[in-house]
């Protein structure tokens, strides 16, 4: 890994607009944008080019809660590879990202590369979306197959669910209490819920219309945080019934998450380059 602060890549900025806590600039395809909520350190992985292009380009950067860059890893340094990160999830002090058809995983601290899964032995082809359920099993999706895979604690993979019916699935936050994954889809615009016996059912009951849905994640109160990268929306959706917007007119939002400790939402703008957080 090599140590960067480059100014010109991240520029910092405190309240730049009255409805955003701040934003980051300089970024290249941003994909995901995360917190640690143990440390309240961010991490935004970004593709860099093409998703599917595998030219070592990729980085993820770490951020401190006030914004200074703690490290970047980038595709090409020693051991690392990142061709086209793209979702993020974290499990104790492992920082798990999804890359074209691999999942890698490294040392939230520090950035040492700790291991990773070619998942192409499967049948993966654009691995996306990452969420872990209460037991620790780790849920990746593939935007290309309509799959859904399972990787357990062991890092033994199989086939979790497999259908036309995900159209294209992108972000999944997991339901614990109804012990169901919930996945959004890029192709059909709908929100979906997979029972661990494999049924699909659309999860909420809205007349809103969706068109290309990339992130999820839980908000307050159990409400449902959603991005639409076409529509360039993101959305609230209280008890899986009723849709409000927090924010229009924003430049393909990508995998967006929620900081339940600063009460913000994480915003990517992957076409942007750029990241900011919604209060």
């Amino acid at each position: 890994m090599r140590i960067l602060i480059e100014s010109l890549l991240i520029i910092f900025l405190l309240n730049p607009h009255p409805a955003e806590a701040f934003r980051v600039g300089g970024l290249k395809t941003p994909a995901s944008f995360i917190v640690d909520p143990a440390l309240g350190n961010y991490f935004i992985s970004n593709i860099n080019g093409k998703s599917g292009s595998r030219d070592n380009n990729g980085f993820i950067i770490k951020l401190d809660p006030s914004g200074k860059t703690l490290f970047v890893n980038r595709g090409g340094d020693p051991q690392v590879t990142l061709n086209a990160p793209d979702g993020l999830a974290l499990k104790g002090n492992i920082l798990y990202v999804t890359d074209i058809d691999s999942l890698r995983w490294f040392d939230k601290n520090n950035g040492k590369p700790l291991g990773h899964i070619d998942l192409t032995g499967i049948g993966a082809k654009r691995l996306k979306g990452l969420a872990f359920d209460g037991e620790g099993n780790l849920y990746i999706s593939d935007v290309l197959a309509n799959a859904i895979y399972k990787v357990d604690a062991a890092h033994k993979v199989s086939i979790f669910s497999k259908d036309n019916r995900l159209g294209n699935p992108t972000g999944m936050v997991y339901d614990s209490a109804r012990k169901r994954l919930i996945v959004v889809t890029r192709a059909t615009g709908k929100i979906l819920g997979i029972g661990q016996d494999g049924k699909i059912a659309p999860v909420i009951n809205t007349s809103t219309k969706f068109k290309n849905l990339n992130g999820v994640d839980w908000g307050r109160k159990g409400n449902l945080l959603v991005s639409d990268e076409t529509a360039g929306k993101i959305y609230r959706i209280r008890n899986f019934s009723r849709t409000e917007i927090v924010r229009e007119n924003i430049l393909t939002p990508a995998g967006i998450s929620f900081d339940y400790a600063r009460n913000l939402i994480l915003v990517p703008s992957s076409k942007g380059n750029l990241a900011f957080t919604i209060p």
